[in-house]
């Protein structure tokens, strides 16, 4: 199965986390979640398993995966050949992304 890769450079969140004593590991945890919200909304729906399959993991302190379980994600995502890409996960980190610049997201996590 092929797999995609996105990776975001902490360092700026470290440095205003830290002023703000919050914890990185928790706002990238509330990140992914969001990330996963926006991907499941954005996901092509056929019988639903796609959308169904979408989890957030923490995969160690300061790293966390979003992913769809299903063989198939990636060709959804990026298309193929014979099918147009119907892509969801790439949107929905730039959602998130877009969004941070946005003071109520800061609000909502730094209660």
């Amino acid at each position: 199965m092929a797999n995609v890769e996105i990776r975001l450079d902490t360092r700026e969140l470290q440095r205003i986390a830290t002023g703000l004593n919050a914890d990185v590991d928790t706002v990238l945890g509330i990140l992914a979640h969001q990330v996963e919200g926006a991907s499941k909304a954005l996901a092509p729906v056929d019988t639903g398993a796609l959308k169904n399959s979408i989890e957030t993991k923490k995969v160690k302190m300061n790293e966390w995966r979003v992913q769809d379980g299903v063989e198939y994600g990636i060709y959804q995502e990026l298309g193929t050949s014979r099918m147009a890409a119907q892509p969801f996960m790439v949107p929905a980190v730039e959602i998130v992304s877009g969004n941070l610049n946005d003071g109520r997201i800061w609000t909502r996590i730094f209660k």
